[in-house]
C-alpha cells in the first residue's frame, strides 16, 4: 500500500511511558520515511516538551483537531488511544488504513490475535498490532537511534561515567526505577557481596523508597546511594547501557533493559485480580524457560517476598543468558521491520 502522510495518536494518562513509546515509534516512522508528512496527534503536550527533540514532526494537541483539513492515508493508533469523532468522519472516508498498536504482552493469545482486521465498512482498513516476543507477534520496538547510542556507551565507558559525573570506581553500579516498594532486602543482599556498590536512583516515585538510606548514606560502607533527576529517555537510556544491572518499572523501560543484554529486573504495573503476574509469568516463559532461579527472582521482586542471593550471585551467567536472548530479538522481533513490510505489503494482501 502506497502512503504519502501518516497521523499518530496519542494519549497521556498519568505517565512518560505511553508517549514515550509513541513518540519514539514517530521519530523511527521519520526516519525510514523522511519525505512524508508526519504530524504527532497528543491530548496534552507537556510529558511530550521533556522528551521530544527537533525533528520534522509536526505536533497537532486534540483541541486544534478541527484545523486538520484532511486525515492522513496510514492513522497509528496508539494502546487503544480515542481518536475524535470529526477526525475520524474525515477519515472514514479518505484514510488507507488504520493500525492500532496495543500493549506489549508475552501471553499465548498474541500470536492468533496480531494482525487481525477490526472491521469499519467502506474502504478504510483497520488491524492490530501487538508487540510481543515470538516470532509471530509484532515484536519489541528496536529503534535505530537506541541501537546506536548502546554501542557508543559500551565504547566509551570512561567517557559516559564522567558526563554522568561518577569519578570514583566502583565494583558495581546498578539502576533502580520501580513503583512503591520496600527495598531493605536488596540492600541486605548488596551488604553481603562486600563490594564497592553505586546505586543510582530515578523518579520521584523511586526516590520516595529510598528516603531512609539517603539520610543515613553513610552507614553503609561500600554502598553509596545517588538521587538522579528528570532525565529524558536518551539520557535514560545511556544510564542504562552504562550500569552492571538495571531495576526497571513499566513498558518501555523493560524493552529498553531486555534489549541492553544487561541483567535487570522487571517491576510490572499492578493491575487487578493478579492480572501482572499472569503477564509476568508469560513473559518468563519465554525468556528464561529452564531458569527456575532466574523466575522466581522476577516473581518474588513482584510481590515483595524479595530474595535477591540468585541474582547476584549469578550476573555473569545472566548476562550471557541476555546478550543472547538480545540476539535473539534482533534478528527475529524488530517491530519496526515488521511493521513497515505489513504496511507495504498489504494492498496485495486483499
Amino acid at each position: 500500500m502506497e502512503i504519502n502522510n501518516i497521523d499518530i495518536f496519542c494519549e497521556v494518562i498519568d505517565n512518560y511511558g505511553d508517549v514515550g513509546v509513541a513518540y519514539r515509534l514517530a521519530r523511527e516512522f521519520k526516519r525510514i520515511y523522511p519525505s512524508k508528512k508526519l504530524r504527532f496527534i497528543i491530548n496534552k503536550t507537556e510529558e511530550l516538551n521533556l522528551i521530544k527533540k527537533s525533528e520534522n514532526i509536526e505536533i497537532v494537541t486534540y483541541k486544534d483537531i478541527s484545523k486538520i483539513e484532511n486525515s492522513a492515508d496510514l492513522i497509528i493508533e496508539t494502546f487503544g488511544c480515542e481518536i475524535p469523532k470529526e477526525y475520524m468522519d474525515k477519515a472514514l472516508k479518505s484514510s488507507k488504513l488504520i493500525i492500532n498498536l496495543e500493549y506489549f504482552s508475552a501471553e499465548d493469545w498474541v500470536d492468533d490475535f496480531h494482525l487481525q482486521e477490526s472491521f469499519l465498512g467502506g474502504n478504510l482498513k483497520k488491524y492490530f498490532f501487538i508487540p510481543g516476543l515470538s516470532k509471530k507477534s509484532g515484536g519489541v520496538l528496536l529503534d535505530n537511534e537506541f541501537l546506536e547510542r548502546k554501542k557508543k556507551v559500551e565504547e566509551n565507558k570512561e567517557y559516559y561515567l564522567k558526563e554522568f559525573g561518577i569519578d570514583e570506581k566502583y565494583d558495581l553500579i546498578g539502576s533502580v526505577f520501580s513503583y512503591e516498594k520496600n527495598f531493605d532486602y536488596l540492600i541486605e543482599e548488596l551488604k553481603k557481596i562486600d563490594k564497592k556498590i553505586l546505586l543510582l536512583i530515578l523518579s520521584e516515585k523511586t526516590q520516595k523508597n529510598f528516603i531512609k538510606y539517603f539520610d543515613n548514606n553513610n552507614n553503609y560502607d561500600k554502598i553509596k546511594f545517588v538521587k538522579l533527576p528528570f532525565f529524558t529517555y536518551d539520557k535514560y537510556e545511556e544510564l542504562l547501557a552504562l550500569c552492571d544491572f538495571n531495576l526497571v518499572r513499566g513498558e518501555d523501560s523493560f524493552v529498553r533493559a531486555l534489549l541492553l543484554g544487561k541483567p535487570f529486573l522487571w517491576h510490572i504495573y499492578l493491575q487487578d485480580e493478579n492480572t501482572h503476574i499472569k503477564k509476568l509469568e508469560s513473559f518468563l516463559g519465554k525468556y528464561c524457560p529452564n531458569n527456575k532461579g532466574l523466575k522466581e527472582t522476577f516473581i518474588n521482586y513482584n510481590i515483595n517476598r524479595d530474595n535477591f542471593s540468585y541474582f547476584f550471585k549469578n550476573l555473569k551467567e545472566i548476562e550471557r543468558h541476555n546478550k543472547n536472548y538480545t540476539n535473539y530479538l534482533r534478528e527475529n522481533c524488530n517491530l519496526m521491520e515488521k511493521l513497515i513490510k505489513f504496511i507495504e505489503n498489504i494492498g496485495g494482501k486483499n
